[in-house]
């Protein structure tokens, strides 16, 4: 997703919040990456779960918390 700025990520506590959510209902069984492009004003969300419905819903809840912080 388009972003207006590119803080550091492991300083906005919301992204931290959701990270550590989405890790914590993963659990062993999948894993998160949030990381902004290195060519475009874009951040990153990407989650690995065992099915593709739970992997959608983890991506669109980071969205939308990183949206509404720097989108």
């Amino acid at each position: 997703m388009d972003v207006k700025s590119k803080p550091d990520l492991n300083t906005i506590k919301a992204v931290i919040d959701a990270i550590t959510s989405s890790e914590k209902r993963l659990g062993s069984e999948g894993r998160v990456l949030v990381r902004y492009s290195g060519t475009q004003p874009q951040c990153r969300v990407m989650v690995e779960a065992p099915s593709m419905e739970t992997a959608q819903i983890e991506c669109q809840y980071m969205a939308d918390v990183i949206k509404n912080v720097i989108g």
